[in-house]
């Protein structure tokens, strides 16, 4: 016989509620008890129990979402962690070194000697302002200072 999906979902989240379904169970019957006593004193009593199962497992709804999510976040990050562990034990075992693996992350700049003047990589140095405005240093100060 086949399980309905909607049935073997409920069985599912029951399976993993099982403690708190069972505290409830038990805080029900505990209620049930407190019945038998006089109506004065068990009906609150009943109710301050049932009170207390219904609100108990309400948290423990909302909390174990919190829970599941800040699971997945602490797996994420022992997964990094051991990573990083990796990274540093084959540094450290020479494998590769250090010097290497810092420069694979850099982009090489050539020196402006090693480039051919026709090169389309080589670098062009700026004019200075004062050549921008045809100026020299002392013409440049003395203007400055409004003389």
């Amino acid at each position: 016989m086949r399980i309905p999906k909607r049935v073997n979902a409920v069985l599912d989240w029951m399976e993993h509620h099982f403690v708190a379904l069972a505290v409830v169970v038990a805080l029900v019957a505990v209620a049930l008890v407190a019945t038998l006593a006089p109506p004065v004193v068990g009906l609150p009593v009943a109710a301050f129990i049932l009170g207390l199962a219904g609100g108990g497992f309400l948290v423990h709804l909302r909390m174990s979402r919190r829970v599941a999510r800040v699971r997945g976040e602490v797996d994420d990050l022992l997964r990094e962690n051991g990573a990083l562990r990796h990274r540093n034990t084959v540094l450290a075992s020479g494998v590769i070194t250090r010097e290497a693996q810092e420069t694979q992350a850099f982009v090489a700049i050539p020196e402006d000697d090693d480039l051919l003047p026709d090169d389309p990589q080589r670098t062009a140095g700026l004019p200075a302002l004062q050549d921008l405005l045809g100026e020299d240093e002392d013409t440049a100060k003395n203007r400055r200072r409004g003389a």
